[in-house]
């Protein structure tokens, strides 16, 4: 029901955007206050979503980052209830302790440049951090929400 809504959803954002099979997005939502039904409905499927759309589970709009860039938009109908949903460019997660410096300079960097594992090393104004994927910052939302258990569902 819901599921294949937002599914169907997702499709025709992707579509029209332009993307292809094999291009990457994170997709990020948000219902009307007070309701979770959305969210409730791809709790149920989380192993639909990230068949459908390799790792891509949709997540709520609160866990995305705030440089998130979105490739398309639109407020859907999902099971009777209005539902923000947007595509957007994969970008890096960070931990939300990070220096806003940090979070700055990780914004620029590009997820598929980057791998499993890797440690990231940056200063700015002299001062020198060192980060590690998995940790410090993570190649999608998606990791990162898993790693941080930020959803009981996830």
């Amino acid at each position: 029901g819901m599921s294949r809504e937002l599914i169907n959803h997702i499709q025709q954002l992707r579509k029209n955007a332009g993307l292809e099979l094999e291009d990457v997005v994170e997709v990020f939502f948000s219902e009307e206050d007070g309701l979770t039904s959305t969210e409730d409905a791809v709790a149920r499927n989380v192993a639909t979503f990230d068949n459908k759309f390799k790792g891509a589970i949709p997540l709520p709009s609160r866990l995305a980052p705030a440089w998130r860039v979105p490739i398309n938009s639109d407020t859907v109908d999902v099971g009777g209830s209005k539902v923000a949903v947007a595509i957007c460019r994969p970008s890096i997660a960070v931990v939300d302790s990070a220096d806003k410096v940090v979070k700055d300079v990780m914004a620029t960097l590009e997820p598929v440049n980057m791998t499993a594992g890797q440690d990231y090393k940056c200063t700015v104004d002299g001062k020198t951090f060192e980060l590690k994927e998995g940790i410090d910052f993570w190649l999608s939302t998606v990791s990162k929400a898993k790693a941080l258990k930020s959803l009981e569902w996830l």
